[in-house]
């Protein structure tokens, strides 16, 4: 387990796919933002057992509250593009009681740790809706700047909203945690 402060991130574990299953079908963790399609009961199972949520193309890892252990999101990262090195990362904080506390910009900020010391990758990149204020806080917060608006590229409940995008490079880390 990579260790925070007050969370840690993990790999998925086979008993963790009812809470998987439970958390990517629920429209109330998804909230408004993200997507509205939901994953089946299936698509876990298969997932995980073709890769077990962790591979080259994407990872999935489980936030853990340190206090009692128990997962309360996860973050994830995957090829941005297949012609770079980059990684595009996100989030979600599954325990809607846990929001609003710092616990996410931890994690997200113990994922680019991690990827930045265990991954040859110089880019993370990441995308919100341009409504979702708190995101684009947890980016800010981990030193990602913001570089400009995609119109139309995500689809949720029925309609194409338009995102920020924005970057972090292994130099602005280096700069932010004195490695320079």
């Amino acid at each position: 387990m990579i260790r925070g402060q007050r969370v840690g991130l993990r790999y998925v574990t086979e008993d963790d796919l009812p809470w998987l299953k439970r958390t990517t079908g629920d429209p109330q963790v998804r909230g408004p933002f993200l997507g509205s399609r939901m994953m089946t009961p299936h698509a876990v199972d298969q997932r995980w057992k073709d890769t077990g949520f962790a591979g080259e193309e994407a990872e999935r890892l489980l936030i853990c509250h340190l206090i009692d252990g128990s997962v309360i999101g996860d973050v994830v990262h995957f090829a941005a593009a297949r012609y770079t090195t980059a990684r595009e990362i996100g989030w979600t904080m599954a325990d809607l009681s846990m929001r609003g506390q710092g616990l996410t910009t931890e994690a997200a900020s113990l994922l680019v740790d991690y990827l930045f010391e265990n991954w040859p990758v110089n880019r993370l990149s990441c995308g919100m809706s341009v409504h979702n204020h708190a995101s684009r806080r947890v980016a800010e917060k981990c030193g990602f700047q913001h570089e400009g608006i995609q119109r139309g590229v995500i689809f949720v409940a029925g309609e194409y909203v338009d995102c920020h995008s924005l970057s972090l490079l292994r130099s602005d880390w280096r700069a932010l945690k004195g490695r320079a």
